[in-house]
């Protein structure tokens, strides 16, 4: 469980949580937990069940294919304020990608029992969701591409 020190309204810089309220944000702490990462670390493993989605707030990471394997490739890094994790806990299929930290990082889990109340209760925060996953499949069907 997030800290009662963690000051919620600071997710509402996110697009995501914008639309609830403090009591809202209050009602998914028990689902949220701050983490942290040192340059190497595995945040995400590919293949593993996707419970949860993160927010960077500190740090880089970055979302690799094939990690450790000879056609290794970076899909994507991610600055503070980015989301990740969601197209696993949106799909249920497990994660398709393993996230690495390339700096000292933070960042904020919130656990599928959490999100799933708010996604049911506002429209709006399932759509952003959805428009982000979306936008990074075209991004990375736009790299490979060419």
């Amino acid at each position: 469980m997030l800290s009662s020190e963690f000051n919620l309204s600071t997710l509402r810089a996110l697009e995501l949580f914008a639309p609830l309220t403090d009591l809202e944000l209050e009602v998914m702490r028990p689902a949220l937990s701050v983490h942290t990462a040192s340059v190497g670390d595995v945040i995400m493993a590919d293949g593993a069940p996707g419970e949860e989605l993160c927010v960077l707030l500190v740090g880089q990471i970055k979302v690799v294919k094939d990690y450790r394997l000879p056609t290794e490739a970076v899909a994507a890094t991610l600055e503070p304020m980015a989301v990740f994790g969601e197209m696993a806990l949106l799909t249920g299929e497990p994660r398709s990608a393993t996230v690495i930290a390339t700096e000292p990082s933070r960042y904020l889990s919130v656990r599928r029992e959490g999100l799933e109340t708010v996604l049911l209760t506002y429209p709006s925060v399932c759509l952003t969701l959805l428009r982000d996953a979306y936008r990074k499949l075209s991004e990375l069907n736009a790299r490979l591409r060419g």
